[in-house]
């Protein structure tokens, strides 16, 4: 029962609408089944009503085993404090965002796609020619390629799914992830959007400082703001103050930071986490979308490299044939 990020951004942004105008969350659910919604969406409210009937709370009943540790955060927060409405209208502005980057890196990768395929069928084909290679021969070693090719994708898809799980509990992992230009801001951008957007559902439901600060740390998925959530929950059990070690710790964009500490003193931190949330969620789809595009242009300028160098090849082993030819 998986849903896309831009399913979640059309759920969320339904039960949001229905809950800010009054509805309850199970009537809610049935208002949207009535709208003969997509088969995984319709089980997913089927199932939530079931368990709301059998006296689950809206957070042990909402999509277990469906939904992520951020939402389970934000939707925890919100049916607490009371605030559900604004709680699913986060979610639902955090996936369409990330739908948003999606889309943008998959249509910035489709040309270069095709000139990598066309590339290789050339790098394949030119060799071929010229060493008079039969048509059965050059697509067995084109299909040979190709595995390869998809392999070594799928190898590397491999890594970079380890490498963010890795990065959300090792903060030397997180820290060399951070530095990679253009994708390591996404990535901070994209972090700094989950801290804050789950900060302020928290701030809005009521909820603890000291339980504030955890969920949002979590939910970062930023094992460098993990530890420095750990870092603020034993300030919050002196008593002290939190912007001070947010601009200390080195875990916070300096700006933030300091935005902080001054909303904090001026007992302003949930419009100033209102801000900030919407700063980020738009700081991390402009970046997610820079580096959709270098990755594609990487990969562009690399296939044409191999294609030049597959050309010049070929010719310059025409030429060795017309001077051995010569020679003789």
């Amino acid at each position: 029962m998986a849903f896309s990020a831009a399913q979640k951004h059309l759920f969320y942004t339904e039960i949001a609408k229905l809950l800010e105008a009054g509805f309850g969350i199970r009537d809610a659910g049935r208002a949207m089944l009535d709208t003969r919604p997509p088969a995984n969406q319709a089980e997913l409210l089927r199932e939530m009503d079931r368990d709301l009937e059998a006296g689950k709370s809206i957070t042990e009943a909402f999509g277990p085993g469906v939904i992520t540790s951020l939402e389970r955060s934000i939707i925890g927060a919100g049916e607490r404090g009371g605030r559900l409405a604004p709680a699913f209208q986060h979610l639902a502005d955090y996936f369409g965002m990330l739908a948003s980057a999606r889309k943008e890196f998959w249509g910035a990768m489709v040309y270069p796609a095709f000139l990598l395929h066309l590339g290789l069928f050339v790098g394949i084909l030119a060799p071929g020619l010229g060493s008079g290679a039969s048509f059965g021969e050059m697509a067995v070693d084109f299909l040979v390629a190709l595995v390869a090719l998809y392999g070594a994708g799928f190898v590397v898809w491999v890594v970079g799914k380890a490498l963010l799980k890795n990065a959300s509990a090792s903060t030397a992992v997180d820290a060399v992830l951070r530095r990679i230009p253009v994708i390591g801001g996404a990535r901070r951008a994209m972090a700094m959007a989950r801290f804050t957007k789950v900060y302020h559902t928290c701030l809005l439901a009521g909820l603890s400082m000291n339980e504030t600060v955890a969920t949002s740390s979590e939910a970062s998925h930023s094992a460098t703001i993990l530890a420095a959530g750990k870092q603020l929950g034993e300030v919050l059990k002196g008593g002290g103050p939190l912007g001070p070690t947010m601009m200390s710790c080195g875990a916070f964009p300096p700006a933030f930071a300091r935005s902080y500490a001054t909303a904090e003193e001026a007992g302003s931190l949930d419009k100033d986490l209102a801000r900030w949330s919407a700063v980020y969620q738009e700081d991390a789809a402009r970046s997610s979308k820079m580096a959709a595009g270098m990755i594609s242009k990487g990969l562009y300028f690399a296939v044409l490299l191999f294609v030049g160098w597959t050309i010049i090849r070929f010719y310059m082993g025409q030429f060795q044939q017309y001077e051995d030819i010569l020679g003789e």
